[in-house]
């Protein structure tokens, strides 16, 4: 989180035996079947405005999926709306540019709006998807790291300008680990990526919606995973910012926005292989499409619709963000929480 994260594709060595060639599968799309917004789209207000612009905060992967459903689908148009999905080049332009309203909507992390408010930037984040955070730390199964503890006396790389970079020290000191003990190693993503997969390192930081994914993938084998949000660092994320002038002037565009996304998301999590073949029509040379399906399978792990629409932001996870972000300095000068964030434009649920 989910700063910059750069993604290459990149060669590795040979595989291993016969049983750790199979690939981990990840469990079906964990959507709830007895909540649902509904078709909101003959009961909203009409919208204030029409033409959308929506930035996504990287380029084209499988946790994006849903917004490009919910385009593909025809639901924006059901719901009054043309919007302009744009692929982004993180989430600090990705906001900025909300901020200067030359874009509408903006997929982002948690970290940067929060700083961006303590520092009066004018954007509310109005939704995010990713309750749990997808920060992980994978080594291989010869050499597994299970527990914080276990990275003593192993090698790590990781992204200088990554969430969990930036999170590292006090992850470390929360957990009780001797930062003395490992050896750290920050490069650039691909060379980082690189590094991991030709085992020249024990360990990487990175996301498990996206990379672990791709790794296994291409290693033929099952990763270890280690959650950093089963460690005390839950950090959400696929967020949506926009300008806060822009959601005070249309409110009913933003309701029916997200109510549009609420079902792309619901389609998507529950049909991982039809939603990856139309993503393999829009991007044919980009699209993995064994890949995307499982990227999608592990974004659906980390989302819930349990009592609430998709995105809803819970008071007390949000409250941890925040003591997280302030507790790493990443955030300096705390707010209320209204100042972060709101729900009030996600859609009703019902039973």
């Amino acid at each position: 989180m989910l700063m910059v994260v750069a993604i290459m594709f990149v060669s590795i060595l040979g595989c291993g035996n016969k049983t750790e060639q199979q690939t981990t599968k990840p469990p079906a799309a964990a959507v709830n079947e007895n909540t649902s917004s509904g078709d909101l789209s003959t009961t909203l207000p009409p919208p204030e405005k029409t033409d959308i612009s929506f930035r996504l905060n990287w380029k084209i992967k499988g946790e994006f999926t849903p917004f490009y459903i919910t385009q593909e689908k025809g639901i924006f148009s059901k719901y009054g709306l043309n919007v302009k999905v744009m692929e982004g080049s993180g989430s600090t332009p990705a906001l900025q540019a909300v901020a200067q309203k030359n874009d509408d909507y903006a997929v982002v992390s948690t970290v940067e709006p929060s700083q961006g408010i303590a520092e009066n930037m004018p954007v509310t984040m109005i939704a995010s998807y990713m309750t749990k955070s997808p920060l992980v730390i994978l080594s291989f199964p010869d050499k597994p790291i299970k527990t914080p503890k276990d990275l003593e006396g192993k090698k790590i790389v990781m992204s200088p300008t990554s969430t969990f970079t930036k999170l590292y020290d006090k992850f470390l000191e929360t957990n009780q680990v001797d930062p003395s003990k490992i050896t750290q190693v920050k490069l650039e993503a691909s060379a980082r990526n690189s590094a991991f997969l030709t085992k020249q390192a024990d360990a990487i930081e990175c996301f498990s919606t996206n990379e672990l994914p791709m790794f296994e993938q291409k290693l033929g084998t099952k990763l270890e995973v280690m959650f950093a949000k089963d460690y005390g660092f839950n950090v959400a994320g696929l967020t949506l910012a926009t300008n806060t002038e822009f959601l005070k002037e249309n409110p009913n565009t933003t309701k029916r926005f997200l109510a549009a996304i609420n079902e792309g998301m619901e389609f998507t999590m529950k049909n991982p292989e039809e939603a990856t073949k139309i993503m393999k029509k829009l991007f044919p040379e980009t699209v993995n499409e064994e890949l995307f399906v499982n990227q999608i399978k592990r974004t659906a792990e980390l989302l819930d619709n349990t009592n609430h629409p998709f995105g809803w932001m819970d008071e007390n996870n949000f409250k941890s963000t925040l003591d997280i972000l302030e507790s790493t300095q990443l955030i300096k000068a705390r707010k209320d929480l209204p100042a972060y964030y709101t729900n009030d434009f996600l859609p009703i649920v019902t039973k």
